[in-house]
């Protein structure tokens, strides 16, 4: 939620004689932010209590801030989502339900966070995936683009995001059927997937979401050392939304006997039927 005060205040001070040296004063007293998002995370970390997941990192983060106990999804897919989160509205003000319309072209008019902050000083910067990919509000919500020359590792670019050639082919020729049975488009609902996980010992950048980590430090590197604005970084990460792809040594700090089976069968069968009742249709 956006703090009216603040603006109103901000505002005023913009207003007055002295404008240009009072606005790079304030400018320079506003916080910096980190934005991550974790596409598909419950809360299913040790920070709410978990007793299987291993995540010191964000575990250490929640014990140096605030953690929220209620949280709620607008809706169980992607782009409604981010949409949400990103401009304030509901999925259906903004008449976005499902991930293939853009909420900038059914909403022109409307401001997200990004923009807000780049409209009040703010650099504004991301890697990874905050909005939902191919509405990602470039020209509106953005100020600059990640460099990917600011990193030596170049951007993992492999089908399906799989490392293993066997998998890659698989991705390949199940996106080729779909396509063939059902059109190009079907792609964009999930059909002609590789398989379901992969594990391969490689480094952290190799898998996207590692690469998209490095670009996000070296970007924040490289805003700190200009010093002459605040800055709004949304980092993206893509798992553990499916396919879950992830370094082997992710894989090894855990025992599979110590993973318990869902307390929701039901919910498991509803998810299955759906899916197959997709395959027949």
């Amino acid at each position: 939620m956006i703090n009216y005060l603040k603006i109103f205040i901000l505002l005023a001070i913009l207003s007055s004689c002295k404008e240009q040296e009072v606005k790079k004063d304030t400018i320079k007293k506003q916080p910096n932010i980190l934005f991550i998002a974790i596409d598909d995370l419950r809360p299913e970390l040790g920070a709410y209590g978990s007793d299987i997941a291993i995540s010191p990192n964000i575990d250490a983060l929640a014990a140096d801030g605030l953690l929220f106990n209620n949280a709620y999804c607008q809706e169980a897919i992607c782009s409604p989502s981010r949409a949400s989160v990103m401009t304030g509205a509901r999925p259906e003000t903004l008449r976005v339900i499902e991930n293939y319309s853009y909420f900038r072209d059914l909403n022109p008019a409307i401001k997200t966070l990004p923009q807000h902050l780049r409209a009040n000083g703010y650099e504004t910067v991301y890697t990874g995936k905050i909005f939902h990919p191919g509405y990602t509000d470039e020209a509106l919500s953005w100020s600059r683009k990640a460099d990917p020359n600011s990193i030596a590792v170049r951007a993992p670019r492999t089908p399906g995001g799989f490392k293993l050639v066997k998998n890659q082919e698989l991705y390949k020729n199940n996106s080729a059927e779909m396509a063939k049975k059902y059109g190009k488009e079907s792609l964009k609902s999930g059909l002609g997937r590789g398989p379901a996980y992969e594990f391969v010992d490689l480094p952290d950048n190799e898998y996207e979401d590692g690469y998209n980590t490095d670009l996000a430090i070296a970007t924040l590197k490289d805003i700190i050392k200009e010093g002459d604005k605040p800055f709004f970084l949304g980092l993206g990460f893509l798992k553990p939304h499916l396919d879950w792809v992830a370094p082997k040594k992710y894989w090894d700090l855990y025992d599979e006997k110590d993973i318990k089976l869902a307390k929701e069968p039901q919910g498991q069968r509803m998810v299955l039927r759906w899916d197959y009742m997709l395959l027949l249709n």
